[in-house]
């Protein structure tokens, strides 16, 4: 028994180190020298399609071990042959190699060169994938060269192509080039316009990818679960099989000792020997059965666990894919912050004429809550907008408000607030297209023109009021706002109700969104007005940078560890 065993456990050695062996791999230098000399001799034979095979594999295998000049003088080779044997195709593809390398190497002057001369191979092939795989590379080497007016007639042109073939990657990446020139060029207004097209296409085409990641993963570990359950199920069943034998060789073992009793006391020693050489066989048979059943449970539980630790590098793996993407996407949404934060108001600009504070807290990294100012013909105009939803989505639609502001008062020098307000709800409608689309989003807004010549305050609020602490009644007015909201289905054309307000040297003005007011607790209460209400008054002869920490430590104390569940903005002034 102990040299069979030792005979199957030399058996499997072996075949472990034929294993290994088979894995060891000799280095890069003798491989290349072992293609070399094959590519010389086919060469000689004149075979051209086993020379242009080598070639192929000699320079990727340079390539890929960043052999970069060696690898350019086997594609040179390739293309030499390919072109004298007018395989356009094969031309195309080693041509643009070369380029790829160049650009790896920062040669960007000869990386333009050869894809340039891809690029008029592809024309001619009229080749659409090829052609805007090629613009990519030809408008990412300009822009590593700074030539970024070359760079985006490039991009321009293979941005027509990707749409043209509904290629969305393609888009994603032309968005993404030229959003980087006009940023680098000084035209914000392009940058942002091109960055919401890649973010927008970006954001789409990560989700779909961390589904499949997702549904992919899912699939495997239900797999390696189900082939877990048949191996115990197996298992299971060798096991009872044993125990049947077990039972049948005591049955056996008893009979046999009754059989030697009676042999004793009835037959001669010969049937004596017999029947114990019959036990030996029995005996032996059983132990060798046993070794066989468990090497072959070894063995399923040796491939079980192999397959199972494979299982689990490839989730790890899937998990650092996921891992990266988010990064990825937290990068651009970071990027898109900074992006916000440029069109709030300067502070400078509004300390020429108020003392104020404002409380700003997006509740992610963007947010959908923003205040405008401006200045035009002598008058200020100061608005705090709350527009729907929060993160991403409540960031791109006040990238929209901030753009129509400055449309309808700076460009179109409009200043009465209700029409500002008409206008900026029949832009929205029309920017959106809500009446053709199940499209509803719109936003509250808070707005304010200041006449300090006139001595004359005119508001106009869409569900948002206007909150003034009168110094002599030393108590707080309210001017509500109308009841309708900017933007969202219905009628286009929105009436709102302008309210005029004397100024008061210490008057104390405070405008708001929604989201300090609607923050809950942990026992789910609401912040609420009549306690912003009681804090300020509490605060009221305190500066109004100091109102502004009260009512900062007041939100904390009351929030504790309860997620902040909406953007939160709070302005307050004294006019100067």
């Amino acid at each position: 028994m102990f040299k069979i065993l030792a005979h199957s456990l030399f058996v499997i050695l072996l075949i472990n180190l034929s294993i290994k062996a088979q894995d060891i791999s000799p280095t890069i230098e003798v491989k290349l020298e072992n293609y070399d000399k094959s590519i010389e001799r086919h060469k000689q034979e004149g075979n051209l399609q086993e020379e242009l095979s080598l070639l192929n594999k000699a320079a990727f295998l340079c390539w890929n071990n960043q052999k970069y000049n060696r690898a350019i003088q086997y594609f040179q080779r390739v293309l030499e042959i390919n072109q004298q044997s007018n395989n356009e195709k094969a031309v195309f593809l080693s041509t643009n190699y070369i380029g790829m390398i160049y650009d790896e190497i920062q040669d960007y002057n000869s990386a333009i060169k050869y894809f340039e001369q891809a690029l008029a191979i592809c024309k001619k092939l009229n080749k659409k994938e090829d052609l805007a795989s090629v613009l990519i590379n030809l408008s990412q080497t300009y822009q590593l060269l700074n030539n970024y007016n070359k760079s985006n007639q490039s991009a321009i042109q293979g941005l027509d192509i990707a749409k043209e073939i509904n290629n969305l990657k393609f888009q994603r990446t032309f968005y993404g080039i030229l959003a980087a020139n006009y940023q680098s060029l000084g035209n914000s207004e392009k940058s942002i316009k091109y960055f919401d097209l890649f973010a927008s296409i970006d954001k789409y085409l990560k989700k779909q990818q961390i589904k499949h990641i997702k549904t992919e993963s899912q699939t495997k570990v239900n797999q390696a679960q189900a082939e877990k359950e048949q191996t115990q199920k197996e298992l299971i069943k060798q096991t009872d099989k044993l125990k049947i034998t077990e039972d049948s060789l005591a049955q056996a073992e008893e009979l046999t000792r009754e059989q030697k009793i009676q042999i004793e006391l009835k037959e001669s020693k010969i049937r004596e020997q017999d029947a114990q050489l019959k036990f030996e066989r029995l005996l032996r048979s059983f132990l060798i059965s046993g070794f066989i059943i468990f090497l072959i449970f070894f063995i399923i539980l040796y491939f079980l666990y192999r397959k199972i630790k494979s299982q689990k590098l490839q989730i790890e793996i899937q998990r650092d894919k996921l891992d990266l993407q988010n990064k990825k996407i937290n990068s651009s949404i970071y990027y898109a912050q900074n992006i916000q934060n440029a069109i709030l108001p300067q502070e400078k600009e509004i300390n020429k004429h108020f003392e104020y504070f404002t409380i700003y807290r997006p509740k992610d990294i963007v947010s959908g809550d923003f205040y405008w100012f401006a200045e035009l013909d002598n008058i200020l105009f100061l608005a705090c907008i709350d527009c729907t939803g929060h993160g991403v989505a409540g960031a791109f639609m006040s990238m929209i408000g901030n753009s129509l502001l400055n449309e309808i008062i700076l460009e179109k020098k409009i200043k009465d607030p209700s029409k500002i307000l008409s206008l900026l709800n029949e832009k929205i409608i029309e920017a959106l297209r809500q009446n053709e689309t199940d499209n509803t989003d719109g936003m509250d807004v808070c707005f304010l023109a200041i006449d300090k010549n006139k001595n004359k305050i005119e508001f106009s609020g869409a569900k948002r009021p206007l909150l003034i602490f009168n110094d002599k009644k030393k108590d707080f007015d309210e001017i509500k706002g109308d009841r309708i909201s900017i933007g969202g289905k219905g009628n286009n054309t929105r009436e709102f109700t302008n309210h005029t307000i004397d100024i008061k040297p210490k008057d104390i003005y405070y405008l708001s969104s929604d989201g300090l007011v609607d923050q809950n607790n942990n026992t789910r209460k609401r912040f609420g007005s009549n306690r912003l209400r009681e804090t300020i008054l509490n605060n009221i002869s305190l500066s109004l940078e100091k109102q502004k920490s009260a009512i900062e430590q007041e939100l904390e104390v009351f929030q504790g560890y309860e997620e902040q569940r909406d953007d939160i903005t709070l302005i307050g002034f004294k006019i100067k």
